[in-house]
């Protein structure tokens, strides 16, 4: 009978022993491990929730015992909990007496506490349900300010000065960005300091946004810095004119959107959008600017319009591979554009007189254009061609570009001449942009979405040289490849004085 009852109590302590140990009896419901915030001990179905350090003892659920000088600097204002020392290891900072619980801050907390679930919600700036402010045992640290929707420590950026409040012009936020750019100088102490050069110069830009004197009726040699008298302008012009009727900036450095600007095979761009040493590294900002505008659309609404249009006139015109001359120009429609389609029809033109230099000579000029068959060629890197950089809706900028190349198809004659599958390379000079930046009329400006500080900023980030125009071993401009077309015009005469 001893042994019978001995064997039913065995069975009973087996079954006992797997319903703890999550068996069932049949029927009976699993056993659940409970380790929450333990990292020792019983874990309530015959097992542990870890296992303690050779020198360490289990005091309820945390291991207590050894430590180690990293342990002790990582465990510093913590009052239980376990945190990663600077290697990554687990470090014991404690553990709580009676029914106090470690909170997410490392801190003990009754259960009678009103903050006692709020404090695991985060860092800093937390309320419990009914609203209060709890202290859960950290503060920001210097510089930072506690996100309340968060409940997160961020830093704070700082762009003025603590004392008299004066907005900082450039140089570091204090946090991961700018207070803002210079476009000219460099940036000291938060504010942007540039000299201006005006060495051995009358006249023409200092560098830093202003000029360095004024011609009075004379003109300026932009180029030298030195005033010159004034020229005579031509009057008449050849017969021989193409009119641009389509523009649209290459997409990255790829056969048939841009040019080898820089006569290297070696060299390409946009890095990773190009192949076969093709230069177009404008397209990147293009890209970068399509936030604010279409480039391509815009351009395309500013030729429709006639705001944009350039003239190129040929002088000593021969298909048979002799060398003529193409002279650029920007001109101005005579009929207004409803009464004469620029973009199909063959119209009057009138030249701007500042398409010519201080010595009345054309400013863009191929003196080595050939035409083999249908074949146009022009160009080279002594050579120089106006670009048309729209930059927001309103604002278009013509700027010249350096080591100008041009092709194209050039095919019929008279009212049927036409260009096709056109395409410009050239490289425009970083501070020439920023030059034409500043001369546009302050009251333009007022009427633009974005103003001119910002436009320089955003240039300044976002173009990047690739090219050297001046052999110094400096890379001084951004490479651009331009598509066109063109049909015929007719010019007749320079633009008439207002």
């Amino acid at each position: 009978m001893k042994r019978v009852w001995l064997t039913i109590v065995g069975m009973m302590m087996v079954v006992a022993l797997a319903a703890a140990c999550g068996g069932s009896d049949g029927g009976g419901e699993e056993c659940t491990p409970a380790c929450d915030g333990k990292l020792c001990g019983d874990n309530g179905c015959g097992g542990t929730c870890g296992d303690c350090g050779a020198d360490e003892t289990c005091n309820a659920g945390v291991c207590e015992g050894a430590s180690t000088p990293a342990c002790d600097d990582a465990c510093t204002g913590l009052e239980c909990g376990t945190v990663a020392d600077a290697d990554g290891n687990d470090c014991n900072c404690g553990s709580c007496e009676g029914d106090d619980t470690c909170d997410a801050t490392g801190k003990c907390i009754s259960p009678n506490d009103p903050c006692a679930g709020a404090c695991a919600a985060g860092e800093c700036g937390i309320k419990n349900v009914e609203g209060t402010d709890c202290d859960c045992g950290q503060e920001c640290g210097e510089g930072e300010a506690c996100n309340e929707t968060l409940n997160k420590c961020e830093c704070v950026p700082i762009c003025a000065d603590p004392d008299s409040g004066e907005a900082y012009e450039c140089g570091s936020d204090g946090c991961e960005a700018d207070c803002g750019t210079c476009a000219q100088g460099a940036c000291e102490d938060h504010v942007c300091k540039c000299d201006a050069d005006c060495d051995g110069k009358e006249c023409g830009a200092d560098g830093c946004g202003g000029t360095c004197g004024d011609c009075g009726d004379k003109s300026c040699d932009l180029a030298q810095g030195v005033c010159v008298d004034e020229c005579v302008l031509p009057e008449a012009f050849g017969d021989v004119v193409s009119k641009l009727n389509y523009m649209a900036v290459g997409a990255g450095g790829h056969a048939g959107e841009a040019l080898d600007v820089d006569n290297d095979p070696d060299t390409c761009a946009p890095a990773g959008d190009c192949e076969d040493g093709l230069n177009n590294q404008l397209s990147g900002l293009l890209g970068n600017i399509s936030a604010f505008v279409d480039p391509d659309a815009e351009i395309e609404k500013a030729l429709a319009e006639g705001q944009i249009i350039l003239l190129a006139e040929s002088t000593a015109y021969t298909t048979d591979g002799t060398p003529f001359t193409v002279n650029m120009y920007m001109g101005e429609v005579v009929e207004p554009v409803e009464a004469c389609d620029v973009q199909t029809a063959v119209c009057d033109y009138y030249v701007k007189p500042d398409s010519f230099d201080v010595y009345c000579d054309p400013l863009i000029a191929f003196d080595n254009a050939t035409i083999n068959g249908t074949a146009l060629a022009a160009g080279g890197p002594d050579y120089q061609f106006a670009i048309s950089i729209p930059v927001q809706e309103g604002l278009i900028f013509n700027v010249t570009a350096n080591m100008a190349q041009l092709v194209g198809v050039m095919a019929g004659e008279g009212d049927d001449l036409t260009i096709t599958d056109g395409l410009i390379g050239g490289a425009v000079r970083k501070d020439k942009l920023m030059e034409a930046i500043d001369l546009v009329p302050a009251e333009t400006w007022e009427e633009l979405p974005v103003g001119k500080d910002m436009v320089k900023n955003l240039l300044d980030m976002f173009v990047e040289p690739d090219v050297d125009t001046d052999d110094d071993g400096e890379l001084d401009a951004a490479s651009v490849g331009v598509k066109f077309g063109a049909i015929a015009g007719n010019i007749v005469g320079l633009e008439p004085a207002e």
